[in-house]
Formats: C-alpha cells, structure tokens, sequence
C-alpha cells in the first residue's frame, strides 16, 4: 500500500511538471519561420550581396604564375618590341622565325617516341640510384669494420678498399647526375611539343 501512494505521488509530480512545462511553451511567443527566412532567401540575399562587393586583385604566387620551361616568369602583358631589337636575332625581344606548322600525327608520334626515351631514362635512373645506394650502404659497413679495430692505421689494405669503394661511389654519383640530366631534357622537349 505504501508503494502504491508513492508511486501515485510521484506520477502526480510528473504530470504537474508536464503541464507547467505545456503552459511555459505557451506562454512563449512562437517563432514561426516566414517564407523570407527560408535557407534559399538567405543564399539568395549572401548572392546578392556577394554581387554589390568590389573584386580582389589577382594575387600571384607559384601556383597562378605561368609555367615555363626556363628563363625568368613575367606577369602581365609582354611589352610590345621596340626599335631594332624586334628584326634583330639576337635580341632579346627577338621571336623565332615561324616553321612549317606539323602535322597533329607527327607531333602525336614524337610525344610517344618521347614518351618511351624518358620512360627508359627514368628506369635507368632509378637503377643507377638504387646501385649508389647499396655502394653508399658498403662503404658505410666497411668504413665502421675498418675504424672498428683497434690498430686500423696499419691496415694499408683496408683502407686502399675504401679508398676504392670511394672513388666508385663519386663515379657512380657523377652517372646519376647525368641520367637526372638526360631526364630532365627529355621532359622539356616533351612539354614543349604540348
């Protein structure tokens, strides 16, 4: 009997506070959302808005500036040639005399040879790269072996190795250089043919 009248207490409890929390809801004006505050009137009026608003200055940085394939990027528009710099060749503004215009299937079949040279050449890069690598990893055991002992300034054999593991390694590094070279090149004539 005990439980029954505390659980009708509390069930009365409960239903008093639903219906003062009803009655606060009510009491509360109601903010109903009119056809102007809709999501689209708002995209609408940040449209508008944007429209009335000055434009920014271009800003250049790496990304907006014009690629080219050497030499010194300008911004803005090429200042027209003046005097004899424009029928000299060998000035400056000098511009190269017009070709016969190729063929799109000459030029198709000179990106592909080009294509597979510097696909070859970047095989061989990377295998001369790996090949220094295991030299430098030698060289690196082989120097810690030689230093390693206790009396290794009377090893002349020891270090006329490492002398020539050395020596392999600056020739090795010297063939890298120039297959990075020979990449490079290849990939400026690809992009200029584009």
């Amino acid at each position: 009997m005990k439980t029954l009248k505390w659980c009708a207490a509390i069930l009365l409890a409960f239903m008093a506070c639903a219906a003062a929390a009803q009655q606060q809801q009510e009491s509360q004006p109601q903010s109903t959302q009119q056809p102007e505050d809709s999501p689209a009137a708002a995209a609408r009026r940040a449209r508008e808005n944007k429209k009335d608003q000055p434009k920014t200055q271009k800003v250049w940085d790496n990304d907006t500036l014009p690629a080219s394939s050497g030499g010194v990027n300008v911004v803005g528009q090429n200042a027209p040639p003046t005097g004899n710099a424009a029928n000299s060749s060998t000035g400056q503004n000098a511009q190269p005399a017009p070709g016969p215009a190729q063929s799109p299937e000459k030029i198709a079949s000179e990106k592909a040879g080009l294509s597979s040279e510097i696909a070859a050449a970047k095989e061989q890069l990377q295998s001369l790269k790996t090949d220094l690598d295991i030299l430098q990893r030698k060289y690196t055991l082989d120097q810690r072996s030689y230093y390693g002992k206790p009396n290794f300034a009377a090893d002349k054999d020891g270090a006329a190795a490492l002398k020539s593991e050395q020596d392999e390694i600056d020739a090795k590094q010297e063939e890298v250089a120039a297959a990075q070279k020979k990449v490079d090149d290849l990939q400026a004539k690809l992009d200029a043919l584009k």
